[in-house]
């Protein structure tokens, strides 16, 4: 007899039994009510090729109230005393709609996503009629449900510019973290959407949201991070405070949403420029590391430094990141006192395969299974404000920016490969920092200097 391999949906349902404490309701309603098994049968009677259907008490995943698989052609449907049966069925006959024409994949942009969402849900209301529940429809819920299609279309759209990047998935990754973080908060779904899309402009409630966790961004792992508290900015960036002026931090928050709004857009222009970046390989001891510098001077700087950090995250796939920032703001104390004093920040980036930490963590994953990396040497970006220049408003918007990647100390692993001992943080002179001491030394292959 030949056996079929567990479906996601059955995967999704063993962990959330998994997490659920002992004597708590099993998750699955089995069998399902009445009213589900009269649509399937409905559906497999007009030709429609489902195998497995699962009604659940709990979504098996976050935000979504049912969905539909491509590969194992199996719906699940959440449906407990928190959602009423009609909402249920209008979810259970969307994914029906989708199992009748199933979507080509990848979708090639978030419009075309939500056109064929669009779509589903009218092939949904046909499906209805044919089968004697047109009731589930009245021209109130349509006009509700195609006005959502929009809204989840518009917030992706949205969430985009946030970012600096058009790349689906991991917009779709930083509107999770966005949701946790706005619920975090205490904000309702109406005021995330209204700041996200520019309904509603308070520079406060939108420059929460454009210092949103970034860490979680890194394509290491899935796991989406657990708001931490906000860094003291004295401590770390030193003139960050200056933020607190209201008006110099209202029109930081325009101008990096602004700058990032413009990445997105520019981002194959920008990818293609910093591809031809030098790097310079500097040894200090048994230290080697790649080293490049990027002076910020005006608002055409500061996006290809933005755009640079992005790159260096976003793009290192197969590799568990560890970033550190620093904030020279001493480094030229003993320069000449001047109006506008040269800032300088500096970014390390260490990469480690991921194979190397799985099968730390996990030493009996095959690692055949995994992607294979090479070794990279650490990476040191120097991001220079020059002297004798009016960059408080440059400046202030990349701090802002740099907050958005400090409210995690490391990109993390966690999740299922947690471990109370980082695996990457070693104190061997490989992973050391260059400190403010290397760079003051005058060594020419330190990576100091004023660029």
């Amino acid at each position: 007899m030949h056996n079929r391999r567990r479906s996601t949906f059955t995967r999704q349902l063993q962990e959330l039994r998994a997490s659920l404490p002992p004597g708590a309701p099993d998750p699955l309603i089995d069998p399902p009510p009445d009213a589900f098994l009269h649509l399937w049968e409905c559906a497999r009677a007009a030709g429609i090729v489902v195998s497995d259907l699962l009604v659940v008490r709990q979504p098996l995943d976050l935000r979504a109230a049912g969905a539909y698989s491509i590969e194992d052609h199996d719906i699940w449907v959440w449906y407990s005393s928190d959602v009423p049966e009609e909402q249920a069925l209008r979810t259970f006959l969307h994914e029906l709609a989708h199992a009748q024409c199933p979507p080509t994949l990848p979708y090639a942009s978030f419009e075309e996503e939500w056109a064929e969402e669009r779509a589903t849900w009218k092939r949904a209301i046909a499906l209805a009629h044919a089968w004697r529940v047109s009731h589930l429809f009245s021209e109130e819920i349509i006009a509700e449900l195609l006005e959502e299609v929009e809204a989840c279309l518009q917030q992706r759209l949205a969430t985009a510019s946030i970012v600096g990047s058009t790349d689906m998935e991991r917009t779709e990754r930083a509107l999770k973290q966005l949701w946790l973080e706005a619920d975090a908060r205490g904000w309702t779904g109406e005021l995330l959407h209204e700041v996200l899309t520019g309904t509603r402009s308070d520079p406060g409630l939108l420059g929460e949201m454009l210092t949103f966790d970034r860490c979680v961004l890194h394509a290491c792992g899935e796991m989406v991070h657990e708001p931490e508290e906000d860094p003291d900015p004295e401590i770390l960036f030193g003139p960050l405070s200056r933020l607190g002026e209201g008006t110099l931090l209202a029109n930081a928050v325009e101008m990096l949403q602004r700058t990032l709004a413009t990445c997105a857009q520019q981002e194959e222009a920008l990818r293609a420029r910093l591809a031809t970046r030098p790097w310079q390989v500097v040894t200090l001891g048994r230290v080697s590391y790649e080293r490049s510098r990027q002076v910020i001077q005006d608002e055409a700087s500061l996006q290809e430094a933005i755009a640079l950090v992005n790159q260096l995250c976003f793009e290192a796939h197969g590799y568990a990141l560890r970033m550190h920032w620093q904030c020279f703001d001493e480094l030229f104390s003993r320069q000449d006192q001047v109006a506008y004093p040269a800032r300088l920040y500096c970014l390390h980036l260490f990469f480690t395969p991921w194979t190397q930490v799985l099968t730390y963590l996990s030493p009996w994953i095959d690692p055949e299974m995994l992607p294979a990396c090479q070794k990279r040497l650490p990476r040191a970006v120097w991001f220079l404000f020059p002297k004798e220049e009016d960059t408080t408003l440059l400046e202030a918007t990349w701090q802002l920016f740099l907050l958005s990647w400090a409210r995690c100390a490391e990109i993390g692993y966690e999740g299922s490969l947690f471990t109370p001992v980082n695996p990457l943080q070693s104190t061997s002179e490989s992973q050391r920092t260059p400190t403010p001491e290397d760079i003051e030394g005058g060594d020419g292959n330190t990576m100091g200097g004023t660029a």
